[in-house]
């Protein structure tokens, strides 16, 4: 349904999706969400999505974010900055 609503309303064919693909807004508008499972040894998204983005939570996991993968992704999904 989102998708729909941001190209024009329309269901388009796979054809014109992978002309949009290479314009810098496709992976922002339709980007995959990550795994917001919690994991042991990472940060808890749903914990992460309620905190202040300066909350001592944020900014310890933002250290480990910045050489964990997975974290990262969800920070970045989150919109939290991780430097």
């Amino acid at each position: 349904m989102y998708a729909t609503s941001a190209l024009g309303g329309r269901r388009r064919p796979l054809d014109e999706l992978i002309v949009l693909v290479v314009e810098p807004e496709f992976a922002s508008l339709f980007r995959r969400a990550p795994s917001l499972q919690q994991a042991t040894g990472h940060a808890d998204p749903g914990t992460l999505a309620l905190a202040p983005p300066r909350s001592r939570y944020v900014r310890q996991w933002r250290r480990h974010a910045r050489r964990c993968p997975s974290c990262a992704e969800v920070f970045r999904y989150l919109g939290l900055a991780i430097d």
